[in-house]
């Protein structure tokens, strides 16, 4: 899963240093979004948050789920910090009515609006993955959400 840090996010979690202790969480993007590092907010992405049947998207929507075990480790033998969480819940009967075609998931800090919340990473799911009523599932890849390299 290719991953793609953004500024402002970065700003937020090297200026606060708490990404362990804050809420992280994991919202799904349909494939029509184009990252880009200068979406700093979640308000530049939302137009594109998945709304397929069971999905419930927005601020404070319990389609974006909360991330558990959030952690940055300094990894010296390869000169990097790297951010990971335990993989967010499934997303349990994921469309059927209304249905997306979901290629990205993105990881946030909600804090008290879209407009406010800093996007940290958009993550490429490496292909379009249809919903069709059944469970979904986003899996970070066993090297962690990303990494800074120093």
């Amino acid at each position: 899963m290719a991953s793609q840090f953004h500024q402002q996010g970065l700003v937020h979690f090297l200026g606060a240093g708490t990404f362990g202790s804050d809420t992280v969480k994991c919202g799904l993007l349909k494939n029509s979004y184009t990252p880009n590092v200068d979406h700093g907010y979640v308000s530049a992405i939302s137009a594109s948050e998945a709304d397929a049947t069971g999905y419930t998207g927005g601020f404070g929507g319990a389609g974006r789920k909360t991330l558990s075990s959030p952690t940055v480790t300094v990894d010296d033998t390869n000169n990097r910090a790297v951010l990971d969480a335990a993989d967010p819940a499934t997303w349990t009967s994921l469309g059927g009515g209304t249905n997306n075609t979901l290629r990205y998931a993105f990881v946030c800090k909600e804090i008290t609006s879209d407009a406010a919340s800093p996007v940290l990473a958009t993550l490429d799911m490496g292909s379009d993955k249809a919903t069709n009523g059944g469970d979904f599932t986003v899996q970070f890849a066993a090297t962690g959400i990303g990494y800074m390299q120093c």
